[in-house]
């Protein structure tokens, strides 16, 4: 299994941030040279799906994703999504989304991502692309939910 955790700091509290994690946002944060057609988001809360056809332009794939866990104190709000569907050559995903209170007004916005494949090999592969295509969550986190000065 191959892992890979992205973070953002922005300066909005963790209520502002899930009143916006959205489709728009979801949109935003489509990596960069790769076709996405959103055909369902049904939002974070657990037993929501989401259902994308996503590849390299002209070429789209299947890609569905079940919220199976989300879950919200004063402190931390997360979910977790987990492909149910998923374009060869990945077997697996869990996708955790976690924002944690840093003050009243920041938070932290992390990406935990675990994937398989049927090959070992394959999983060591797509590391690279995979790590490029989620690069760019951090940028746009702080884009949309203003970027935090330290």
């Amino acid at each position: 299994m191959m892992k890979l955790y992205f973070e953002a700091q922005v300066s909005s509290s963790v209520t502002e941030v899930k009143s916006q994690f959205n489709q728009d946002l979801f949109l935003k944060l489509k990596p960069p040279l790769m076709s996405l057609k959103l055909e369902r988001f049904d939002g974070c809360e657990k037993g929501h799906e989401v259902h994308l056809k996503m590849g390299l332009p002209g070429f789209l794939q299947n890609w569905v994703s079940q919220i199976t866990d989300s879950s919200q104190t004063d402190d931390v709000w997360e979910f977790v999504d987990e492909g149910k569907i998923l374009p060869p050559p990945l077997s697996y995903w869990r996708h955790i989304h976690r924002v944690e209170r840093m003050s009243e007004t920041s938070s932290r916005i992390s990406d935990s991502i675990e994937y398989r494949c049927k090959s070992r090999v394959l999983e060591k592969l797509l590391w690279g692309p995979l790590w490029l295509s989620f690069s760019i969550r951090p940028g746009v986190y702080r884009q949309v939910f203003g970027r935090l000065n330290l």
